[in-house]
């Protein structure tokens, strides 16, 4: 018993410090943003668009950081997708102060498509800029936010680049699942060959993407991936399979977000898509639950466990042979908590004891999405109810076709070739 729980507890302190070295060279390999030294007239007219369903606590915030950007020439087209909050009337107040902001009334969803798809494909119809500049309602953007990535873009001759950002995390459910749930999405490419265009890997931050108009619209836009539950990780698959160059960089000092503020949004919003994560996949899941309870909360349960032995009676010296591993686990586990603590805004070091309640809520939610989708159930979203298929995509009936508003996008950029 005691020697199967020494040889279970060095595994897993090989495992810790591996998963802690492919975290290492996920920072080393991140794309930083250089501070734009263009000068205002080679930047081009960029189009914000903004979707917003039910944000009227966030948009405010959202536009208030776009208007303040240091940036000569744009414009934000903020699409109001059928709010049943006071989201609307914000957008509007905000239209009337500045003329750069054109509020966009959305259109009820067509089948097949996801909500965020059809808004977005919906504002691109009244988009002028030559780059796309698509982000969410959460963020909040600093006053370098669109020079820097757009002067990022051009100078890598990239077509889709999308920017990790900086995450707040301000309530109690948000410090204990997500630094979690976050730091495992780092494992998914370590070495970061999303950006090599040789390789298959293809992803984006779905909350800070830019992308050229000629290469989005070539692509087919939104439409290409309208039944997407992962829309983001989707388009970058498209652009990359027809030979478009994409990028992923880090947004810390471009951007932040808070995605969540409460349980119940935090459980509803990663319920829809965390099992598409990890590409659908059973054996991915348990691989996922493997590392995360067997690296986070596995050397806390057996702290508890060899102080249980001690009380009991068991000899110094087998306990000191027990810890040894459990201790580097444990050092290694706040190491990894602070290095990824780099991108979380809101949480200190004291929040390092919350870790192992996290890796548990975390795998419940893991097991919760799978079984959602495994058994046809629907994922509740801003009202709107889908059901994810192991193909991660929505289960509907097909579209009738391109949206109106990127058919006139469409056309418009052909007659221009």
């Amino acid at each position: 018993m005691l020697f199967s729980l020494f040889m279970v507890s060095t595994f897993l302190t090989i495992l810790t410090f591996a998963l802690f070295v492919l975290t290492c060279a996920f920072y080393s390999f991140l794309r930083p943003v250089a501070k734009s030294q263009a000068p205002d007239r080679d930047l081009p007219f960029v189009s914000v668009l903004v979707p917003a369903r039910n944000e009227e606590g966030k948009i405010g915030r959202c536009l208030d950081s776009l208007i303040k950007q240091d940036y000569p020439n744009f414009e934000v087209i903020v699409i109001d997708d059928r709010s049943v909050d006071g989201t609307a009337a914000v957008i509007q107040s905000y239209a009337a102060q500045d003329p750069r902001i054109k509020p966009v009334s959305g259109k009820d969803t067509p089948p097949g498509w996801t909500g965020k798809c059809n808004a977005l494909a919906h504002a691109v119809g009244y988009a002028s800029g030559d780059w796309f500049f698509f982000t969410d309602a959460d963020t909040f953007h600093q006053p370098n936010s669109i020079r820097d990535a757009v002067s990022h873009g051009i100078s890598n001759k990239a077509d889709l680049v999308s920017f990790m950002p900086m995450q707040e995390l301000g309530s109690f459910w948000e410090r204990v699942l997500m630094p979690t749930l976050l730091g495992s999405f780092l494992l998914g490419d370590p070495f970061h060959s999303v950006n090599d265009p040789e390789a298959g890997k293809a992803y984006a931050y779905g909350q800070y993407v830019i992308a050229r108009r000629s290469s989005y619209l070539a692509v087919g836009g939104h439409q290409s991936v309208r039944d997407e539950i992962l829309e983001d990780h989707a388009l970058a698959r498209v652009f990359k399979a027809k030979g478009y160059k994409i990028l992923v960089a880090d947004g810390k000092t471009l951007y932040s977000v808070r995605m969540y503020t409460d349980l119940e949004s935090m459980w509803l919003g990663w319920t829809k898509n965390l099992y598409s994560l990890i590409e659908s996949r059973v054996p991915n899941l348990f691989a996922v639950l493997l590392v995360i309870n067997g690296t986070i909360l596995y050397p806390f349960v057996q702290t508890l466990v060899l102080t249980q032995l001690y009380l009991n009676g068991e000899t110094p010296a087998t306990i000191a042979l027990l810890a040894a591993p459990v201790a580097v686990q444990l050092v290694i586990a706040f190491l990894w908590y602070r290095l990824t603590s780099e991108h979380h805004a809101g949480i200190d070091l004291r929040h390092f004891f919350l870790f192992p309640f996290g890796a548990l809520a975390v795998s419940i939610l893991y097991i919760h999405a799978a079984y959602l989708v495994l058994t046809g159930s629907q994922v509740n979203w801003k009202g709107r109810r889908y059901t994810v298929n192991t193909s991660r995509t929505i289960q509907a009936p097909n579209s009738q076709g391109l949206d109106a508003s990127l058919d006139v996008a469409l056309a418009k950029e052909s007659a221009d070739l």
